[in-house]
C-alpha cells in the first residue's frame, strides 16, 4: 500500500489523483498563492535508474517553456527530500475519451474542434523544439468550458521516446504510436501528428484504425496495412476530411502534411465547409427552429438547500442534482413557454445580446464570433480577429460585452487577447489589448467611457473606451489577490464585480477604481458573478455546483444552493429579481426561487442538448440558453 506525503516542497497533499509507471500525481494546495495544484512526482523505482532524475529535470524545463492556452502550464519544478517532482495547472473535466462517452462531443464540428486546438497545441510546441511522442486521449483534457488541454508534455517524452525497456515493458502506447517510432526510423515531430490522424480516425469512426489481439499484432498493422476505409465505417463522412485523416496516417512521413498548422488549417477549411443552420438533434427536432406544443418544464422533486447566511455543504453531503426521472411535468403555472431551437453546428462557449434585443453575438471555441439576427434567427454575419485571419485559427472566445449603444462589441479569449468589433460594419477596431492569461471578464457601464477586463493573470484593468477606438491603449490597473474568472456590473455601473479562483468575491467602485467589498462564502473556486437589475443582490456561482445569493448592502449571503452536479458555467436573475436561472453544461436550465429553495423548476431541453450560457433579453420576455454545440433554445417568460 502507497503512503501519500503530507507534504512535497512547500505544497500541503490533499488526495492522490493517480498513479503510473512513471510515478504518482497528487492534488495539492499552494499555500503561498491560495491555489490547488497537481504535483507529479516520480518513484523510487524510476529515480534509481540511471539519468533518470536529470533527465526528468531537463524535460521539466521544456514543459515550462511552453505557455500556450491549449497545454497544460507549469507552476514549478524541483526537488523536495531529494525527489524531483513538478507542479502544474490541476484541470477540472474530462478526458478526451470520457468526455466523447459522456456526450460533451456530439457532432463532428465539435470534435473537429478538439482536434483542430489540439494542433495549434502541438504546432506550437514543435516550435520550440518539444515533441510529445505520446500523444492519447488520456492526455487529452476537455475542460468544462469546452476548451482543450494536452497534458504530459516532457514526461511524455521520456516514456513514449523510445522502445527501449526499463523492466522489460514496451514504453509509450502502440496503438497511437507512428511506423517509424517501432522500425527505427526518423522519429521528429511527425509522430505527433499520426498520432493526431488516430485519434480524429477514432473520433469520426468509432474505432481505432489499427487493432490487434497482441501489441505485435497491432504493430504489424501500423506497419505494414492500410486502416479500414473511413467511408464504410463513417458513411456521409466530407471527402475532404476522409482525405486529411488518409494524409496524416501515411505510413511515410515525407507524405504527411508539413506540419500540424498545415493540418489544422485543412481541417478549419472542412469545418466552415459543414451544413450551417441545421441543428445537431434528432430527427424529430430537426431544422433551424422548433416549435413544441408541450412545454418540456419540470420541478425537481428533492433539492439540496441551506439557511440563510450559511455556506453551501461539501459536495458529498450533497444531494446529487436533479433526478429527472422522478420529476413531475408542469405545463401550467411555470412561466414559461418554449420558443423553439436555431442555430448551427458549431461550438459556442458565450454569447451575448445586444442592448435593442436585435443582434445575438456567440463566440466559439474557435475564436470567431458569430452575429444572429434575433428577429428571424439567421446568422448575418462572422467576425475573425487579426490572428485568426493570419493562422486560420483563434483562441478560445471567454467572455463577450456590447457597449451601452450596441455599437461596439467586445470579445476576451482563452490567450488573454481582447478585441474590439465596430457592431455596423464588422470591422475590427486597430488597438492590441491583453491580459498575460485567460480574460475572465469583461463589462462596459453605462455611458461608454470604460472598459473593464478581468484577467487570469490576477489583474483588473479599466481602459478609456473612446481612447481604445482611436488606437491609444490608455488604461489604469488594479492587482488582485489571484485569478479573475468572472465578472459583472453592478448598481447601475457604479461597481463591478469579480470572481476568484481562490473562491473570493471582490467589489471594485468604477470611478475610483478602489476595493469596496469583499465577499466570502463559496466553497470552490467562483465560476460565475451576476447581479439583479436593481443591483442590490449578487448571485454566484462555484465550480462545484453551488449557487449562492449575496445582499449587497449587507455583504450577507442570503443562503445557497446545489442543483447541480457540474460547475455552473453561467447565472442570472430573472426579471422579478428573485428568481435565479443557472446553468452547468448539461441538458437543463435550474430556476431557483430562494422562497421557494426546495421546489426549483427545471427548464428540460433535448437529451443531447449541453447548456454553456445565458442571456435573458432587455425587455426581459425571453431567457436563451446557448448549448455548446452551437445551439440556441428559447423561452418566453409569461409571468
Amino acid at each position: 500500500m502507497s503512503t501519500v506525503p503530507a507534504r512535497i516542497g512547500r505544497y500541503e497533499v490533499l488526495a492522490e489523483l493517480g498513479r503510473g509507471g512513471m510515478g504518482a500525481v497528487y492534488k495539492a494546495r499552494d499555500p503561498v498563492l491560495d491555489r490547488l495544484v497537481a504535483v507529479k512526482r516520480l518513484s523510487a523505482e524510476v529515480l534509481a535508474e540511471p539519468g533518470m532524475r536529470e533527465r526528468f529535470l531537463r524535460e521539466a524545463r521544456s514543459a515550462a517553456r511552453l505557455q500556450h492556452p491549449n497545454i497544460v502550464t507549469v507552476h514549478e519544478f524541483g526537488e523536495a527530500d531529494g525527489v524531483p517532482f513538478i507542479a502544474m495547472e490541476l484541470l477540472e473535466g474530462d478526458n478526451l475519451a470520457d468526455a466523447v462517452d459522456a456526450g460533451r462531443l456530439p457532432d463532428l464540428a465539435s470534435r473537429l474542434g478538439v482536434v483542430v486546438q489540439l494542433c495549434d497545441a502541438l504546432h506550437y510546441a514543435h516550435g520550440h523544439g518539444v515533441i510529445h511522442r505520446d500523444v492519447k486521449p488520456s492526455n487529452v483534457a476537455i475542460l468544462p468550458s469546452g476548451a482543450v488541454k494536452i497534458v504530459d508534455f516532457g514526461i511524455a517524452f521520456l516514456e513514449g521516446g523510445t522502445l527501449a525497456t526499463r523492466t522489460g515493458m514496451l514504453l509509450g502506447t502502440p496503438a497511437y504510436m507512428a511506423p517509424e517510432q517501432f522500425t527505427g526510423g526518423t522519429v521528429d515531430a511527425r509522430v505527433d501528428m499520426w498520432s493526431l490522424g488516430v485519434i480524429l480516425y477514432e473520433l469520426v469512426a468509432g474505432r481505432r484504425p489499427f487493432e490487434g489481439d497482441t501489441v505485435l499484432a497491432l504493430i504489424y498493422q501500423i506497419v505494414h496495412q492500410p486502416p479500414p476505409p473511413l467511408v464504410e465505417l463513417a458513411p456521409g463522412t466530407p471527402a475532404r476530411l476522409v482525405a486529411a485523416v488518409a494524409r496524416a496516417l501515411e505510413k511515410d512521413p515525407r507524405r504527411r502534411f508539413p506540419d500540424l498548422e498545415a493540418m489544422g488549417r485543412e481541417l478549419r477549411a472542412v469545418q466552415d465547409a459543414l451544413p450551417t443552420l441545421v441543428s445537431v438533434v434528432p430527427p424529430a427536432i430537426g431544422g433551424v427552429r422548433v416549435e413544441r406544443d408541450v412545454l418540456p418544464v419540470r420541478r425537481a422533486a428533492r433539492a439540496v438547500s441551506v439557511p440563510e447566511g450559511a455556506a453551501p455543504p461539501p459536495p458529498a453531503a450533497a444531494t446529487a442534482g436533479p433526478h429527472l426521472s422522478a420529476h413531475t411535468p408542469i405545463t401550467l403555472q411555470s412561466g414559461f413557454v418554449d420558443g423553439g431551437v436555431f442555430g448551427e453546428a458549431r461550438r459556442v462557449q458565450v454569447v451575448a445580446i445586444s442592448p435593442d434585443d436585435a443582434v445575438l453575438a456567440a463566440g466559439g471555441t474557435d475564436g470567431s464570433i458569430r452575429l444572429w439576427d434575433m428577429a428571424s434567427r439567421t446568422k448575418i454575419a462572422t467576425l475573425r480577429n487579426r490572428e485568426h485571419l493570419r493562422t486560420g485559427h483563434g483562441s478560445v472566445t471567454t467572455a463577450l460585452v456590447f457597449s451601452d449603444d450596441g455599437a461596439l462589441l467586445v470579445s476576451g479569449h482563452l490567450d488573454g487577447a481582447i478585441y474590439l468589433w465596430e457592431v455596423a460594419t464588422g470591422l475590427e477596431v486597430d488597438v492590441k489589448l491583453s491580459h498575460e492569461g485567460a480574460i475572465g471578464g469583461l463589462a462596459i457601464p453605462p455611458g461608454n467611457a470604460v472598459l473593464i477586463s478581468a484577467g487570469a493573470d490576477a489583474t483588473l484593468k479599466f481602459w478609456e473606451l473612446p481612447a481604445l477606438c482611436q488606437g491609444e491603449p490608455r488604461r489604469t490597473l488594479r492587482r488582485q489577490p489571484d485569478a479573475a474568472t468572472c465578472m459583472c456590473l453592478c448598481r447601475g455601473g457604479k461597481g463591478v464585480v469579480t470572481g476568484h479562483a481562490n473562491r473570493v468575491v471582490r467589489v471594485h467602485d468604477t470611478e475610483s477604481f478602489r476595493l469596496v467589498a469583499t465577499l466570502h462564502g463559496a466553497r470552490a473556486p467562483v465560476s460565475v458573478v451576476a447581479c439583479s437589475e436593481d443591483g442590490e443582490r449578487l448571485v454566484v456561482g462555484a465550480r462545484d455546483g453551488a449557487v449562492g445569493i449575496f445582499d449587497l448592502t449587507t455583504r450577507q449571503a442570503l443562503g445557497w444552493h446545489r442543483e447541480h452536479s457540474r460547475g455552473v458555467t453561467s447565472a442570472l436573475f430573472l426579471p422579478d429579481g428573485r428568481r435565479v436561472a443557472s446553468v452547468a453544461m448539461d441538458a437543463t436550465v435550474v430556476i431557483w426561487d430562494p422562497a421557494e429553495p426546495d421546489v426549483p423548476v427545471i427548464l428540460q431541453g433535448a437529451s443531447d442538448e449541453s447548456f454553456a450560457s445565458l442571456q435573458l433579453t432587455r425587455d426581459g420576455r425571453r431567457l436563451l440558453a446557448a448549448s455548446a454545440d452551437g445551439r440556441f433554445h428559447l423561452w418566453g417568460l409569461t409571468g
